[in-house]
């Protein structure tokens, strides 16, 4: 089966997240990526589609559409794929309306993605998508909202995101300088007041160490905030971390993992967590209660603007280190459940639904 893929995406999501994944389906032949750009090519079963001038102007989409359809009759293409809402998923859907060729819509950023931009996008976005082939949606939640907004349940297919592969290989270890650690851009959505408001009631119980990594335009109200409840000197502010071995260096120094999102899809940061041996702490948004078995492998709480629950898991957590112990036991399963290998079985699932 040949595949043209719509989309854009950062090259290593692209290709651990979407193209491994396809490419260890039994049924996928070769995949032809539609993009802005090219990417290294690790697979010989991969052509990229780039247009040889690199524009920004959004005009470029339109001859995306036309590139595609030229595509799907040039290379024999039997199913598109989208990833994303706008632009690319919209771009996948023309070009299989045109060509009358299967489309599946892969999201990759939970329900949010539908309504994001309004009710009118979301009408257009349901519609679309909804008249296709198949969608993947990361997780339960997702799919419970689009089957109550009257799309077939049969359609949609849960495909959970991957954590990058340099978080797979991550080994065992149970010495932790930090006891508590986020990671994420740092703006009003990611709530992080709510950790420093449980800091300061956990203070005098608890001698903690906490690293919060990442940058954002409230960078310096969380840091005031940090200062005005006198928990600043136990934060590391760590800043911008790009690396991903960087990025496991530091998850594999910490033992409880939180966020405190007011809204998500599903993050991979929570994978790459677990995948270090992290307890998590977490909201309950997107689908990430899909990977928590609450108080065995880590916690979700509900309420994100009342830091009460939140803190009652940290103090479980922070007193009981044989409990933390246990429970990355259980978080460290999480590489076995969710793979490449198992999402290239919910590919073949998905192909064959299209096709029966």
């Amino acid at each position: 089966m040949n595949i043209l893929l719509v989309c854009k995406l950062a090259d290593h999501t692209l290709r651990e997240n979407v193209l491994q994944p396809l490419l260890s389906s039994k049924t996928v032949r070769h995949i032809y990526v539609l993009r802005d750009k090219k990417s290294d090519s690790f697979d010989g079963r991969v052509t990229y589609l780039c247009s040889e001038k690199q524009s920004k102007s959004k005009l470029r989409h339109i001859s995306k559409i036309w590139s595609g359809v030229r595509a799907v009759s040039k290379y024999k293409i039997d199913a598109i794929i989208g990833v994303l809402n706008t632009p690319h998923g919209l771009i996948g859907r023309t070009i299989s309306m045109l060509t009358h060729t299967p489309y599946v819509h892969m999201t990759i950023a939970g329900h949010r993605e539908f309504w994001v931009d309004g009710s009118w996008m979301e009408r257009l976005n349901l519609w679309a998508f909804g008249r296709g082939a198949a969608i993947t949606v990361t997780g339960s939640q997702t799919k419970a909202y689009l089957v109550n907004k009257g799309i077939r349940e049969d359609m949609i297919f849960i495909l959970p995101n991957l954590p990058n592969e340099a978080f797979t290989k991550v080994t065992q270890n149970e010495h932790r300088h930090y006891d508590i650690v986020s990671f994420s851009r740092i703006d009003l959505n990611k709530n992080l007041i709510l950790l420093i408001k449980a800091l300061s009631r956990l203070k005098e119980k608890h001698q903690m160490k906490v690293a919060v990594a990442g940058d954002g335009d409230q960078l310096d109200a969380i840091k005031a905030a940090a200062q005005q409840y006198g928990v600043s000197e136990m934060i590391d502010f760590l800043g911008y971390v790009n690396g991903f071995d960087d990025k496991v260096k530091i998850l594999s120094d910490s033992k409880i993992f939180i966020s405190c999102s007011k809204g998500e899809g599903f993050p991979v940061s929570l994978l790459e967590a677990m995948n270090c041996g992290c307890v998590p702490v977490v909201s309950n948004v997107g689908d990430i209660v899909d990977v928590i078995d609450n108080g065995k492998n880590g916690y979700v709480f509900n309420d994100t603007d009342d830091d009460t629950e939140f803190t009652n898991y940290l103090d479980i957590l922070l007193a009981d280190n044989g409990r933390v112990a246990a429970m990355r036991l259980e978080a460290y399963k999480i590489k076995n459940e969710i793979s490449v290998a198992h999402n290239g079985k919910i590919w073949d699932e998905v192909l064959s639904y299209i096709f029966q």
